[in-house]
């Protein structure tokens, strides 16, 4: 028999006739309530999705503006650089100028250079034909200073008749010594302006040669201006297809991001509403426990009559073993009452101690290990404190974890953890004689177990401590 829920005495047995349609409905409703929490736990799978995907929206929304921010600088760099590139245009073309006119400069210097070559050249020649004369007077003089010899010593035979002759003689002979000493004074500058000239012309062609390595340097510096001048022109397009590039771009990235942004609204909408959807769904399936819950306390046996009956009777126990420590001095309810959870160093997912973890592993298998028996359907029976702490598991749930293996802790190391979820706290905090809801177990891999999960107060002298959870499949 099912305790009343306000009374805890048990209700009249309902007609033969009455208890076939509590029982039928009572069917009915718990089919209801398991469906409705496939249904709300779908709803909370999609919701969920729905705020990632907000949230994916709004990075998105973030990388779009930085996107965006990283092309006009981009934009701002290219539009610099190309005002630089027309600056170094503009330098190259006026250092071209300059190069020409130098050019120019070093091509008239060395055809000046080549003229006055030549021109010393004819000098040479000239003052060669200038010593060859000189050497010709030379001669003549000698020859005359002979001439004018041999008639002085004629004269001087003739005596007295060759005395005019004489005087002519010796005029003759010093305008020959003259000449000689004229022309002997002639060969000595010559042969020094001759020394002279030779030295400039050999200075002129040292000049003429590096007139020549000027102008191919020249040419040489003018063609890779040319060259460079190219190369900067050929940047300066590029720099003009960067722009038109981060022109365009930022016109897709403002279209991007306000396309984001109206998805973005809508995504947010379809989020309020499915929330606010989960919310009546979920006010739905407490409606539905409760309705199941109320058939049940009509004193109808249904298929969830044995469980509930198993957790009362085993969660009065478990009070009584509390009550029972507390009264031996082994713990105090202030120990019992903990809620300092210490965690676990290295534990993953995270394991919590408290101060009756110990007191809990000592009494609680031999109270929750027989109910695992009562049906193949059971899959735990547990008991949590009132914020979800699950100090003491069933064995096969209280493996030591495996260092850097969460999956596999997560499965099977789930002793000394926290279930805040709807189910765990709705168990813990329950006051009501029995606590039935439905709800959907991940099984991992994307598989779902939809389950039940009926649970039954523990109080230790008159306070509430938690409660006793008994999961089966639905």
């Amino acid at each position: 028999m099912i305790a009343d829920h306000g009374t805890g005495h048990p209700v009249g047995h309902p007609t033969d006739r009455n208890a076939g349609v509590i029982r039928d409905i009572a069917a009915e409703v718990g089919t209801l309530s398991v469906s409705l929490a496939d249904v709300s736990g779908a709803v909370e799978d999609v919701d969920k999705l729905m705020h990632a995907q907000v949230e994916t929206l709004r990075g998105l929304h973030g990388l779009s503006e930085s996107l965006a921010r990283g092309n006009e600088a981009i934009r701002d760099a290219a539009r610099a650089a190309r005002g630089a590139t027309v600056e170094a245009r503009e330098t190259v073309a006026s250092g071209q100028t300059r190069i020409g006119a130098a050019l120019s400069d070093v091509t008239a210097l060395a055809n000046q250079v080549a003229l006055f070559g030549d021109r010393i050249e004819s000098l040479t020649q000239a003052l060669t034909r200038v010593a060859r004369a000189a050497g010709d007077i030379d001669a003549i003089a000698r020859t005359t200073n002979l001439l004018a010899l041999n008639a002085s010593i004629e004269a001087a035979r003739a005596g007295a008749a060759g005395r005019g002759f004489m005087v002519v003689a010796q005029e003759v002979k010093q305008l020959s010594g003259r000449t000689q000493e004229a022309t002997q004074l002639i060969d000595a500058n010559l042969a020094n302006l001759t020394r002279e000239i030779t030295a400039l012309a050999e200075a002129g062609r040292s000049a003429a040669e590096s007139a020549g390595k000027v102008r191919r340097e020249a040419d040489h510096v003018s063609r890779v201006m040319t060259e460079i001048d190219g190369a900067v022109l050929a940047i300066a397009d590029r720099q003009d297809q960067i722009t038109a590039c981060t022109d365009a771009a930022a016109t897709q990235v403002a279209a991007t991001e306000q396309g984001c942004q109206g998805i973005g609204v809508g995504v947010t909408q379809a989020a309020g509403r499915l929330s606010a959807a989960k919310g009546s769904l979920s006010d739905l399936v407490d409606a539905s426990e409760r309705l199941v819950a109320s058939t049940a306390r009509l004193g109808v046996d249904t298929v969830d009559t044995p469980y509930i009956n198993a957790v009362q009777e085993a969660a009065a126990r478990i009070s009584a073993l509390f009550e029972a420590e507390v009264a031996a001095g082994r713990i105090s309810l202030h120990d019992l009452f903990d809620q300092t959870y210490r965690p676990i160093p290295g534990s993953d997912p995270q394991q919590v101690m408290t101060a009756f973890t110990a007191l809990t592993d000592r009494l609680l298998p031999a109270v929750q290990e027989p109910l695992l028996d009562l049906s193949p359907d059971v899959v735990f029976c547990a008991a949590v404190d009132v914020n979800g702490y699950l100090p003491t598991h069933n064995r096969k749930f209280s493996q030591p974890q495996r260092p850097g293996d969460p999956t596999w802790n997560t499965a099977n190391c789930r002793n000394r953890r926290i279930f805040a979820d709807r189910v765990g706290l709705g168990a813990g905090r329950s006051t009501r004689p029995f606590y039935l809801q439905s709800y959907r177990r991940d099984m991992g891999g994307g598989t779902f177990a939809l389950m039940k999960d009926v649970s039954a107060p523990i109080f230790v002298q008159g306070r509430h401590w938690g409660g006793l959870r008994l999961a089966y499949r639905a």
